[in-house]
């Protein structure tokens, strides 16, 4: 699939449908590649059984997946055995009692039609047809009595004494005397009476309710005529295949990049919510196959479809019940519940269309995911998962086992244990019958739950013994058994189900995501689409860096740590001294844009007012303060400034409109200051007013650039919020839907006061860290559905990159944020911002490039930086905008959060001395040090306006070098020359004397030095 239909995440082009592959997308039926199995049934397995022996049941399969010592390994699957099936060359047995019956009709529709002619023939002879419609032979009545069908006990149609063959031409002896009718109806009836008071369920009972079902289903098919008969099948028969390809809802699941489980999201709110995840039939191990027949229908390998003894009782009994496997899958397809004639017969009429459309080890693989063993535990694998703790183990590129393959499996020692395996089997297979009555795991809820479903485990296992089964590694059923396994089973644990989360906030943010591409923009159907599909996400997370980004948190922020810069000395905590409670992370690889990790709170369960847990802070916009800089300095960079310009740090007055009364300048004017509410008057560069976050040279760069400038350059580094937030929300407040971005805002956007999210705060830095290319931020890897088709793929090899900023132009913003010795003006000694705790093997020191931002209500602190490989931001601050106390900014609120995150990121820890536990992350990132493109060289200019001159040197585009002074010179100026080893060596304006030059406007330019 082509990145570009996902470079908004999620979105689809138009008329597409949700596929990584031009084709349909598969549906959740429960016939997923029924298509692509031959005719004889699944590969190596049973379409249907030859015959029957004592347990009614295909062989023993005869190898499941061996599970290594320790957990955590994905065991290798064995190859199964295949058990009998239809051999190559032999027609699969249909028929209304196929397997069994099959030389009797071969299908319900020969059935109706020669039902039909038999009654047509009879109604001949009553006078009602022609002589010669009288004298035709009743093929149909002799089909129906043929002496080849087998009866006896056990075949459900009686004994029947064979007939006498007529001679032809040879009389007949004479009738002898019979009673009257009246007494001969009176005898019966006593007989009648007597023979079912002494033999209630015997051989006979057995042939008349047989014998009543038949004729049930004969009157349903005859009651309009026999064409109308055949037209109630027919119409019976696309019904079965709407069933069986309808989509049943299934559990979605989440995971980090190395496939480690994060979330099982599902349907909740539906009358039939639960978790599913289908599994085919050869991973059902047979053991689980013979308690499920037992159970329920011991003649299921060899009826058609449906127990006509179970439909009878439902007719005498009023109460349903009764049903073969069959018949269920059919009443848990349909949802139909009622207990009622009617939908008996449906449901045996369908069931008798399933059997003959499909092999019944479909049917049971059918039964297994769809039948509830709980209240919310549909198939048979939700109830592994959830009742016996057998999770699914799934590599990288999707190839499961499923947990049910480890029915047999100790899962503290993982060895083998067929009892076990019998135990757990026979305690599942008990459920269905009345899962909620019967679910373990409602033992608080529902009182008895447990004890009720181990007394129904006896029932099964009952069964079994009267069955003769024989299992695997155990041997035949017996009483001696049974025994050992009720102990076993009587030491089972449940708990009731808990669906725990990792990495919270980013899991609702790719979810979101997911569910606006499935809707189409509809969120609520995008949402229904989105628990009930069945889709298995491989994300961008790593979660073991995720779980050391919310220990950093928590260690930063409420354990003590001594700062010392400026006005702020002290050792917290931050929580409880100065009010920082709350903090968002986010961890992007820069080539790529994946998200690495995305913590959006401190405390994911708190819900003080100051931290709001389950609120995502990366997703809310926030002022990000000096933090937006960068991006107006490289705005200015575009249209031809450099890091070189001089930009005074003085008191400026700017007036509101051009109509000002600047006779009332206090009043008239925007004059911000530098943080402390004063001026550090220096003859700043760019590189220096940057690195040390002075305010009134960026309120000059937006001056040069213009606001809707700026504005541009940061949509196009993704940053959406201005306009979408921003803008909206001030022709709210202003009540005017026209109002223009130079409405609403002003130079001061210079300083960070339009709010912008943490995550588009990241990704604009990630234009500078990708050397100009913008990549949006990518949540998802993989996706496939649960019967491991590929969905879609993100090939992190061809990102949708698109070009923001020329190399050039990111390397200039690059080289001035990774100055360190620039910013120590302001900083002095504190190195929170590089990495210079951490020394390579070669004695190197790794390069970074990183910015601070505080808002002037000390209610936001940020740090965002990045080498060549990530990006990383951080805010701190609290959930409530509670300001905080202490004079906290950047370098000693996010800061320490920040270095001890990228450093992890990157493959070091604790260089800080943080004591954080370092888990079992490992980095994939190796590139250390920023590399200068071609066409950047450094250039000497003067040290009063940065134009021509020699005070001191800073990096610019090749070709764009100063070609005037911009000065009366009282002394000559030579220009500088480049620096071929494109290294920086800082600004050395410290230690040259300001040449004693006045600004000039002889050349026709303003003067850049002053305001």
């Amino acid at each position: 699939m082509s990145n570009s239909q996902w470079k908004q995440p999620f979105k689809h082009p138009e008329g597409s449908s949700y596929n990584g592959h031009q084709q349909e997308r598969v549906s959740g039926s429960l016939l997923r590649r029924y298509g692509e199995q031959s005719a004889g049934g699944a590969p190596g397995l049973p379409s249907q059984p030859s015959g029957s022996g004592l347990n009614g049941a295909p062989a023993r399969q005869a190898g499941y997946p061996t599970v290594p010592q320790g957990v955590g390994r994905a065991p290798t699957p064995l190859p199964l055995q295949a058990g009998p099936s239809d051999q190559e060359g032999q027609p699969r047995r249909t028929g209304l009692l196929s397997g069994r019956y099959n030389n009797w009709v071969s299908n319900v529709s020969h059935v109706v039609r020669r039902w039909s002619g038999k009654f047509a023939a009879v109604a001949g002879n009553m006078g009602l047809g022609s002589p010669s419609q009288a004298a035709r032979p009743l093929t149909s009545s002799q089909l129906l009595r043929s002496p080849a069908l087998p009866t006896g006990p056990g075949t459900g149609l009686g004994e029947r004494p064979p007939a006498s063959p007529v001679q032809p031409g040879v009389s007949q002896k004479g009738q002898p005397w019979r009673r009257s009718r009246t007494l001969r109806i009176s005898m019966l009836r006593r007989r009648r009476r007597q023979r079912l008071k002494s033999q209630q369920f015997g051989p006979r009972r057995v042939v008349t309710i047989v014998a009543s079902v038949l004729a049930v289903l004969i009157l349903i098919f005859l009651s309009t005529g026999g064409a109308s008969a055949y037209a109630y099948y027919q119409e019976q028969y696309p019904r079965v295949q709407q069933l069986a390809s309808q989509h049943v809802s299934q559990t979605s699941r989440i995971y980090d990049r190395n496939m480690n489980l994060l979330y099982q999201a599902y349907d909740t709110e539906s009358q039939y919510a639960g978790r599913r995840t289908p599994v085919a039939y050869k991973d059902i191990p047979m053991v689980m196959q013979q308690a499920m027949v037992a159970a329920e229908d011991p003649t299921f390998w060899s009826n058609a479809g449906f127990d006509p003894q179970g439909i009878l009782r439902a007719f005498i009994e009023h109460n349903g019940g009764g049903s073969g496997l069959t018949q269920q899958l059919i009443k848990n397809l349909t949802h139909d519940d009622q207990y009622s004639y009617s939908r008996k017969v449906t449901e045996a009429a369908l069931a008798i269309a399933l059997t003959q459309q499909y092999p019944k080890w479909k049917i049971l693989e059918m039964y297994f995911n769809v039948a509830p063993f709980g209240a919310q535990e549909l198939g048979i694998e939700a109830a592994v998962e959830d009742y016996f703790d057998l999770k699914p183990h799934c590599d990288v590129h999707f190839n499961c086992i499923p947990g049910i393959r480890y029915l047999d499996v100790n899962v503290k020692t993982g060895k083998h244990d067929p009892l076990l395996g019998l135990a757990r089997a026979t305690f599942l297979a008990g459920l269905p019958q009345n899962p909620d009555y019967y679910d373990p795991s409602l033992e608080k809820v529902i009182p008895g739950n447990t004890e009720r479903a181990l007394n129904r485990q006896k029932y099964v296992l009952n069964q079994m013994i009267k069955l003769g089964m024989v299992v695997d590694g155990v041997g035949q059923v017996t009483p001696e058994v049974a025994a050992k396994v009720e102990a076993i089973s009587a030491q089972f644990k449940f708990h009731p189900y808990v669906n725990t989360i990792r990495a919270p906030h980013f899991v609702f943010w790719v979810i979101t995501q997911i569910e606006d591409a499935l809707g189409h923009g509809d969120m609520q159907a995008g949402k229904v689409a989105f628990l009930t599909g069945g889709f298995n996400i491989r994300t961008t997370v790593d979660v073991n860096l995720e779980t050391f980004i919310e220990k950093a948190i928590d260690r930063h922020l409420n354990q003590v740590e001594c700062r010392y810069f400026s006005s702020y000395t002290g050792c917290g905590p931050l929580s409880t001294v100065n009010n920082v409670n709350d903090a968002a992370v986010v961890v992007m690889d820069a080539k790529t844009g994946e998200i690495l990790a995305m913590d959006g709170s401190s405390d994911w369960n708190s819900n003080k007012p100051e931290i709001k847990g389950q609120v995502n802070a990366a997703l809310s916009p926030r002022q990000p303060g000096s933090s937006f800089k960068p991006i107006v300095y490289a705005t200015a960079f575009q249209m031809g400034w450099y890091p070189g310009i001089v930009l005074p740090d003085l008191k400026t007055y700017f007036p509101y409109t051009l109509n000002s009364d600047l006779l009332d300048l206090e009043n008239n004017t925007y004059h911000p200051t530098d943080y402390g509410n004063t001026y550090h008057n220096w003859n700043s560069t760019i590189r220096e007013a940057l690195q040390n976050s002075l305010n009134v040279p960026a309120v000059k760069a937006i001056e040069f650039t213009g606001i809707q400038n700026v504005i541009t350059m940061a949509e196009r580094m993704g940053i959406t919020a201005i306009r979408d937030y921003d803008l909206p929300a001030c022709r709210q407040s202003k009540n005017n839907p026209k109002l223009t971005y130079e409405d609403c805002f002003f130079p001061s956007l210079a300083l960070g006061t339009a709010e912008v999210p943490l995550l588009q705060m990241t990704g604009a830095y990630q234009v500078f860290a990708d050397g100009g290319m913008r990549v949006p931020p990518q949540g998802v890897l993989d996706i496939w559905d649960n019967y491991g088709h590929h969905l879609y793929h993100y090939d992190t090899s061809h990102p949708p990159a698109t070009r923001v900023l020329s190399p050039q132009i990111a390397y200039l913003m690059t080289n001035v944020l990774s100055d360190e010795a620039s910013r120590a003006k302001e900083f002095g000694g504190d190195h929170t911002l590089s990495m210079w705790d951490w020394h390579l093997p070669n004695g190197q020191v790794p390069e970074v490039a990183a910015k601070t931002g505080t808002t002037d209500n000390f209610k936001d602190n940020w740090t965002i930086g990045y080498t060549p490989d990530v990006v990383v931001g951080v805010w701190a601050g609290n959930a409530n905008n509670e300001a905080f106390r202490g004079n906290v900014i950047g370098i000693t609120g996010a800061a320490p959060i920040w270095h001890s995150v990228i450093e992890r990121t990157m493959g070091a820890c604790n260089m800080d001395g943080a004591n954080i536990p370092c888990g079992s992350y490992k980095s994939p990132y190796h590139d250390y040090f920023f590399t200068a493109p071609s066409g950047v060289k450094k250039v000497c200019v003067n040290s009063v306006n940065g134009l021509q001159g020699s005070g001191y040197c800073d990096v610019m585009l090749d070709g764009e070098e100063p070609q005037q002074t911009g000065l009366v010179a009282s002394s000559s100026s030579s220009t500088g020359t480049s620096d071929t080893n494109g290294t920086n060596q800082g600004n050395g304006s410290d230690n040259t004397a300001t040449p004693t030059a006045t600004p000039t406007t002889d050349n026709g330019a303003t003067p850049t030095a002053t305001p």
